[in-house]
């Protein structure tokens, strides 16, 4: 049976157990990339990065969702305030965007990820709604996600599929990159 959590420093243990299986995930990531600057985010070591998550977390500053089969950690979605997962607002377009007021994000979905040996089960959907009923709980809004274009190469995406999004309510909005869609919900 499928559940969910938010990470915590009670369920920190799940999400590393999640993460170190897949060594850290893309490249020891760790989920660190939209929490920082580019260039703080690549100055840190791949331990430095869990570490960094580590004490985020267990200072109360952890964003995401972990889905569980019965005990065992299986997929994870980042999501959180801008002021959480900041690197879009130093990114080359997307600080050019002149949005009105009443469309400022609240909250962002930047990353999903599925344990390798369960993928092609859904539970990027199932995290991702995860997600959104959290949100819901903790105050509504204007949502932003950033999926990338490329799902169809066969290599996983971190960020999930524009279709997913699309099932879930969000509207494209515009193509932020060449590689990457800026997709909305008013949740």
């Amino acid at each position: 049976m499928l559940t969910s959590k938010e990470l915590t420093s009670d369920t920190w243990h799940d999400f590393e157990k999640l993460f170190g299986k897949h060594k850290g995930v893309h490249g020891g990531c760790w989920c660190m990339w939209h929490r920082l600057r580019s260039v703080e985010f690549n100055k840190l070591s791949k331990e430095e990065r869990r570490m960094a998550y580590h004490d985020e977390t267990m200072a109360g500053n952890g964003c995401g969702i972990i889905v569980y089969d019965g005990s065992e950690p299986v997929a994870w979605c980042q999501f959180g305030k801008p002021s959480c997962l900041k690197s879009y607002d130093f990114g080359r377009v997307y600080p050019k965007l002149d949005l009105p007021s009443h469309l400022k994000p609240d909250w962002r979905i930047s990353c999903i990820f599925v344990d390798k040996d369960r993928r092609h089960e859904q539970l990027a959907s199932y995290a991702l709604n995860a997600a959104i009923e959290v949100i819901r709980k903790k105050g509504d809004g204007v949502v932003e996600a950033f999926p990338l274009k490329s799902a169809a190469s066969g290599r996983p995406q971190y960020t999930g599929s524009k279709e997913m999004f699309e099932k879930h309510g969000f509207e494209d909005v515009m193509s932020l990159t060449a590689n990457t869609d800026y997709m909305r919900a008013i949740i």
